[in-house]
């Protein structure tokens, strides 16, 4: 274990030294102030907690990830609203003065830039396909279903008292309110996220 966390946090400082390379030159060659810079991750990755070592988990260790957004004329700020990575592609295009297309599933964040206390979106969701694992993640709830039919099991978790999500509150009786809402609230997400055009066939 030891090995895993020195080669953890040697990659984490050689990703620091890359990224301050690119800013370096974004400078040296006159693009920092026409240059949208974003420092995100596909995944988190666990460092021994619950026993789990890298990205095996829907807990927040590993379904979280950095986002870092530097736009030019946009102050620093913290952000605390909920987003997901689909809301990349149309921020940025939105940034950019190219229009957002309706289809689209992400949402553009860019208001956050000039308000912090902006809320993009009160849930979000994520995907473990490898442990067909689903994700709803709220400000107080982290809901984890192992299946579309839950075969696998139910995890839910008041992050505001256990933010180390080590109680699982599912089986408790009076819980069943709360899972029975996100079991409904993942059976209509799974059919939203169903609704794109991958399948229709393309037009002339």
């Amino acid at each position: 274990q030891k090995g895993t966390l020195r080669a953890y946090y040697a990659s984490v400082s050689f990703v620091d030294a890359l990224v301050g390379k690119i800013l370096t030159a974004l400078e040296a060659t006159g693009q920092r102030d026409d240059t949208i810079v974003i420092f995100t991750s596909d995944h988190g990755y666990h460092l021994g907690e619950h026993d789990f070592w890298a990205k095996v988990s829907l807990r927040d260790e590993s379904a979280g990830v950095p986002l870092i957004i530097s736009v030019p004329g946009k102050k620093p700020a913290v952000c605390h609203s909920l987003t997901e990575l689909l809301d990349l592609y149309p921020t940025v295009a939105s940034l950019c003065g190219l229009e957002v297309q309706e289809r689209l599933q992400g949402k553009d964040i860019s208001r956050m830039l000039d308000d912090p206390a902006h809320t993009v979106r009160e849930m979000a969701f994520s995907v473990a396909p490898a442990r067909k694992g689903f994700l709803l993640r709220e400000e107080k709830w982290a809901y984890i279903q192992y299946g579309e039919d839950a075969a696998g099991g139910i995890e839910l978790f008041d992050t505001k008292k256990d933010p180390g999500q080590f109680d699982n509150l599912a089986a408790k009786t009076r819980f069943a309110p709360v899972v029975a809402r996100y079991q409904a609230q993942l059976a209509e997400k799974l059919k939203q996220v169903r609704n794109n055009d991958l399948e229709r066939p393309a037009t002339k």
